[in-house]
Parts: C-alpha cells; sequence; structure tokens
C-alpha cells in the first residue's frame, strides 16, 4: 500500500488539468472567491521556455533529428512535437498505453496542456447541433438550445479575443468577433469564384488569435510556430490567460509535477485527491468539497475508473472522443502560378552593385 500524506488545511475546490479548461475553471471558481487547488502533471513553464524566435542553429540537431525523438515514437506523429518543444510532451516509454487498435494519444504533460499547441480553431455550435435529431429524423435532440448556451459562449469570447468574419449563416453561428486575417489573393478568389457558382460561402477561419490589442496582450506579428509558445500573448493558451489571472486572486495554489492517480471516496461522495509527486515520488492527497477534472477526455476517464465511482450505465470509459488531429482538401489555380526566382543574379554587374550595397 502506498503512503499517503495529507494537507491539514483542505481546499474549497480542486481542479486536475492546467490546460484550457482547467485554466479557465481555476480562473472562474477563484474570482467567485473558493481557495482553489489546481493538479499539473507536468513542469510549470513560463514565458522564458518559448521557443517561437529560436533559430533552427541554436538547437543542437538543428531543429530536428530521429535521435531527439526515440522516447516519443508516438508523439512526434504530431506535428507541434519538434525538437524545439518535445519536453512538453509524454514520454511514450515512460507513460506507454495499449490499444486494441491503433490510436495515436497526444499528451502534453506541461503547465498549459495541450493549449499551447492546439490548432485555436474555434466554432460556436448551434441548433444544427443541439437540434440535429429533430432535422435529421433519429436520436433525440439536447436538452439544451443554441440560445441557451449564447450568453456563455460570449463571455469566452470577450475574454479570449476571435478573430474572424460575420456570415450570418444558421449552420456557423457567428461570434463576438476581432477583425478577420487577411485572405490571400488566392483565397479572394476561390470565395468570390465559389459564391458565384455554388451559392456557398468560404470564409477565414475562426481561431482564437488576437489581430489587435486584447485585454492586456498584443496582436499577432505572424512568425508562424504558434505551437511553441508565444511571448506576446497573442494566441490563448492557459499559462499566459486564465492561469495568472487566477493567480492574481491570490486563492490559486499550484501544484505542478503532481500525476493524479484517483479519487478518494467516501460514502459514496468524492473527498479528495490522490497523487503522486512526479520530483519526489512520494504518495500525496488533496481535500476539497468540489472536485473539476479537466485532465482531457481520456486522463478524466482513467481517473474515474482507477476510483471507486459508481458506474451503473456501464457507459464509463465507452463513448469517448478525443481530439480531431486535422483534415481538409487541396486544390491548384493555374491563373496565380507563380515562378519565383532564386539564385545568382543573371549579370555580373548586378550582383557587384547588390554586394556592394549590403
Amino acid at each position: 500500500m502506498l503512503q499517503v500524506t495529507s494537507k491539514s488545511e483542505p481546499f474549497d475546490a480542486v481542479v486536475i488539468g492546467s490546460g484550457a479548461t482547467g485554466g479557465w475553471a481555476a480562473k472562474q471558481l477563484t474570482e467567485a472567491g473558493l481557495k482553489v487547488a489546481l493538479l499539473e502533471a507536468g513542469k510549470k513553464i513560463t514565458d522564458k521556455d518559448f521557443t517561437e524566435h529560436v533559430q533552427p542553429w541554436q538547437l543542437p540537431y538543428l531543429g530536428g533529428s530521429p535521435k531527439i525523438m526515440e522516447d516519443r515514437p508516438i508523439q512526434s506523429e504530431c506535428y507541434a512535437c519538434t525538437e524545439y518543444n518535445y519536453k512538453w510532451f509524454a514520454n511514450d516509454k515512460e507513460n506507454p498505453y495499449t490499444q486494441a487498435k491503433p490510436f495515436s494519444w497526444i499528451r502534453q504533460r506541461v503547465l498549459g496542456g495541450r493549449s499551447l499547441s492546439w490548432g485555436r480553431q474555434s466554432y460556436r455550435m448551434g441548433n444544427h447541433d443541439f437540434k440535429a435529431a429533430s432535422r435529421d429524423g433519429y436520436d433525440v435532440d439536447w436538452p439544451i438550445s443554441y440560445e441557451d448556451i449564447v450568453p456563455y459562449y460570449e463571455k469566452v469570447e470577450r475574454y479570449v479575443g476571435i478573430s474572424g468574419r460575420a456570415e450570418n449563416l444558421p449552420q456557423l453561428p457567428d461570434s463576438v468577433f476581432l477583425p478577420e486575417m487577411e485572405m490571400t489573393c488566392g483565397e479572394e478568389m476561390l470565395r468570390t469564384s465559389m459564391k458565384e457558382k455554388f451559392g456557398r460561402v468560404m470564409t477565414i477561419g475562426r481561431c482564437a488569435i488576437l489581430t489587435k490589442a486584447h485585454n492586456g496582450r498584443q496582436p499577432c506579428h505572424y512568425c508562424g510556430p504558434c505551437e511553441r509558445g508565444c511571448i506576446t500573448h497573442s494566441y490563448f493558451n492557459s499559462v499566459t490567460t486564465t492561469l495568472p489571472d487566477a493567480m492574481k486572486t491570490g486563492r490559486l495554489t499550484l501544484l505542478t509535477d503532481a500525476v493524479a492517480a484517483r479519487v478518494l471516496m467516501k460514502d459514496g461522495k468524492a473527498v479528495g485527491i490522490s497523487y503522486v509527486d512526479g520530483v519526489t515520488k512520494q504518495s500525496k492527497e488533496v481535500r476539497a468539497k468540489v472536485f473539476v477534472l479537466c485532465a482531457s477526455t481520456l486522463e478524466s476517464t482513467r481517473l474515474l475508473l482507477n476510483s471507486e465511482i459508481c458506474n451503473s450505465s456501464g457507459a464509463l470509459g465507452k463513448y469517448v472522443m478525443d481530439h480531431i488531429f486535422e483534415g481538409g482538401a487541396a486544390g491548384e489555380m493555374p491563373m496565380l502560378e507563380a515562378k519565383p526566382w532564386a539564385g545568382m543574379p543573371k549579370r555580373r554587374t548586378e550582383f557587384t552593385f547588390l554586394a556592394s550595397a549590403m
């Protein structure tokens, strides 16, 4: 049996996971006056750990090497896991998992979780989703409607900052938008052609990236590698937004390197969380009145399965869904074909002029 040491002072609430939902839960609860402990399995990071402006020649393997990824064969399948930030991702050899069918489980064990490298695409669900059963003729509708959720969408969007273009489409409800990012010439031509020929709307992606100063954060300067962090705090991640706001209240206790093991139960109710200190390997527990599992779909399910949680329906661990990785389409636009020139100038006189001007 593991030796469990307990804190003498209980909290009002415990949040497990520091990503997009965990950070938001910590912010809301602390600002409401609750004393909160937040458990994160990974290490603490700050702006100094962001590498979006680090150049390849500043890294031992110039930005990528199979040797770097030997301990992360699954994590490296994700485009975001590179030499720049591979330590943010789970070590697959230290954290293995079994699977009945091939499934690439992308896990980040670091403060901020996958909010550091998510795709930032942010869309509202509408009644096409909530009331799909009425439209399709089978299954059942959600017990809530789009109108019920709108105030909450607006609250989040005003805080996070979502750039996009209003289109007034019922299947794609508009958000509270910051100015949209400009489309390229080719994208504008395709948008016009799709509208004229098919009556379809092509719009710019709606994303949690600032296009103007917002809530003390600076607009995006389009450097590119968002998955490595952002020192200007231009895209939404919990490390630079919700977690600092929660810390400002003075009511948040941040416990990093705290690997949650199970929910502690008494008389059918949750009373604490048992966790392992990732540094000392000592088993500990933290107690509270409220528990919020934000450790991702699969990690939160694991915690429940490891606990004495009622599961009379047998649904726990089934019908779960993790994030979709990617999808899309491609095409060619011959009318925009370009042949950029690169190399030595055609005439030596031009080269001499350029060299003397540098």
